[in-house]
């Protein structure tokens, strides 16, 4: 569902919401970390700043860090930039003119499925998946020592 600019953005917010809130990363450091193209990564980090999500500073100690508090930022704020949401509302099937009153074979699927993606990405937080990140890998930290 996710394009794949949206997800080098959600990738990259959830790297540097799981630091320490004062800590700045490099973009090549965290392209590095996430096995992302560098040159790429650096456009995509510029847009979240231009979006007030990170915040820049140059320097030897610089790089990219959140604005304010991972659960303060919602995953539209990371995801808009970079998917036009608009077009979701537009037909699945690409007719010219589908509504409620003229609707496609599809419509009621989609409207569905469309409301819950965008609900969904409204409330979720940058923080709601910063932890899910940590749990997963003191799950799989877990499993590999149980297994040795």
């Amino acid at each position: 569902m996710f394009n794949q600019t949206c997800e080098y953005a959600i990738r990259a917010a959830i790297a540097i919401a799981r630091l320490p809130r004062e800590d700045y990363v490099l973009a090549k450091d965290l392209a590095k970390d996430l096995e992302l193209p560098q040159h790429y990564l650096s456009k995509i980090l510029q847009q979240l700043v231009r979006q007030r999500v990170l915040e820049s500073t140059r320097g030897r100690l610089g790089g990219f860090r959140l604005t304010r508090n991972a659960d303060d930022i919602q995953l539209v704020e990371i995801v808009a930039p970079f998917d036009d949401l608009k077009k979701k509302e537009e037909c699945i099937l690409g007719q010219a003119v589908c509504s409620d009153a003229r609707a496609c074979p599809l419509h009621d699927f989609w409207k569905s499925v469309r409301n819950r993606y965008l609900d969904e990405i409204q409330q979720k937080t940058l923080g709601e998946f910063a932890r899910f990140e940590q749990q997963r890998e003191k799950a799989a930290r877990r499993s590999s020592k149980s297994k040795a």
